[in-house]
């Protein structure tokens, strides 16, 4: 039987860009009801509102509206809104299949507290030792001054029709504490397997 799998990975830079830390593959158990949603709606091609990262109920997909440039995860540097994201955790949710957003999210910029957000990047899908992978990454530089501690990570991906915002997977982590100049690497895997 084939299935489905998610994996994380976090890696994590010195100034130097030399690697100081790597977690390896962690298996994810973030998988929100809005991704089955949104796959759902794409494959019968129908309408689909779902709780938005506001917690308003909004589309998610316009079966009529051009999606060329929606539904998407690839976000730009410096977009904190959609792509990988991070947070600090400081509520504790825990994960759960309702979830629809982070719960604090750390936002772009290189103030105290923030995170320089860099490109969403992707590797196409792949064979790797008889499974098939989809990797999906994005660094995030910390130019505040301080440490930050990452406790969260999810994707968000943009609706099809009004740029709203959909959580699509989110994991609490174990904190990884980022010093100034360190540069925090999450890496998403998206594995079939046999």
């Amino acid at each position: 039987m084939r299935m489905i799998e998610t994996y994380y990975r976090i890696l994590k830079h010195g100034p130097d860009g030399r690697l100081v830390k790597d977690t390896g593959l962690i298996p994810s158990h973030s998988y929100v009801i809005q991704l089955l949603e949104f796959y759902d709606a794409l494959w019968r091609q129908a309408d689909k509102d779902a709780t938005d990262v506001d917690g308003a109920e909004s589309v998610l997909v316009d079966a009529d509206d051009i999606i060329n440039t929606k539904l998407r995860a690839s976000a730009g540097a410096g977009a904190d809104t959609y792509g990988i994201v991070v947070g600090t955790n400081a509520g504790t949710t825990a994960e759960d299949n309702e979830n629809y957003a982070l719960d604090t999210k750390i936002v772009e910029g290189s103030g105290g507290g923030q995170l320089s957000y860099q490109s969403t990047g992707f590797v196409a899908p792949h064979e790797d030792a008889g499974n098939v992978d989809l990797h999906v990454s994005r660094a995030f530089q910390n130019e505040s001054g301080g440490t930050i501690s990452v406790k969260e990570i999810g994707i968000i991906i943009r609706n099809s029709t009004d740029a709203k915002y959909h959580l699509i997977l989110r994991d609490v982590v174990a904190q990884e504490d980022v010093d100034d100049a360190e540069t925090l690497t999450v890496i998403y895997t998206l594995r079939t397997t046999a």
